[in-house]
């Protein structure tokens, strides 16, 4: 063996040897009864409510269902416009001859969008009176809010 890979043999079990004492300087009293104190409140976190295990497994896989097919869709829309740069460069078609529709009714999609919007946010600050209403009826609401949601004249 050469006295270089020697050296590097050394170094690197000096390395190890640096990182072994410092783990086991880190071990101290507070820390290991920090550690127990918290994987303890942990496990009785889960072991008293269940549920919650499976909300977030829930959560998880609903987050990674919506991201993922919000990222298709936009990974989409770039894809189509890139094969449609493509296309209309290859025929010497200008941009007004390839997008012409979709400047056309670029308006009425914000429109659209914007009504969208409009209807989901009116409906998440009233959602918790429209349930109420439609569960138990005009008689169950709060005093004053039924004059608002049942008055149909």
């Amino acid at each position: 063996m050469d006295t270089g890979s020697v050296d590097t043999a050394n170094k690197m079990f000096e390395r190890l040897r640096s990182r072994w004492q410092r783990f086991k300087a880190w071990w101290t009293i507070d820390h290991v009864v920090d550690l127990c104190v918290d994987a303890l409140l942990l496990i009785w976190e889960v072991i008293a409510s269940p549920i919650l295990i499976v909300v977030r497994i829930i959560r998880h896989f609903i987050g990674d269902w919506f991201v993922g097919g919000l990222k298709r869709i936009v990974k989409g829309v770039a894809h189509w416009f890139a094969r449609k740069r493509e296309y209309r460069k290859a025929h010497g078609h200008g941009i007004f001859r390839t997008y012409w529709w979709l400047m056309f009714l670029s308006p009425f999609i914000f429109l659209l969008l914007f009504i969208f919007i409009a209807i989901i946010t009116g409906i998440s600050q009233d959602l918790t009176e429209m349930l109420e209403l439609l569960i138990r009826g005009c008689d169950s609401l709060q005093p004053g809010m039924a004059e608002y949601w049942c008055n149909i004249s």
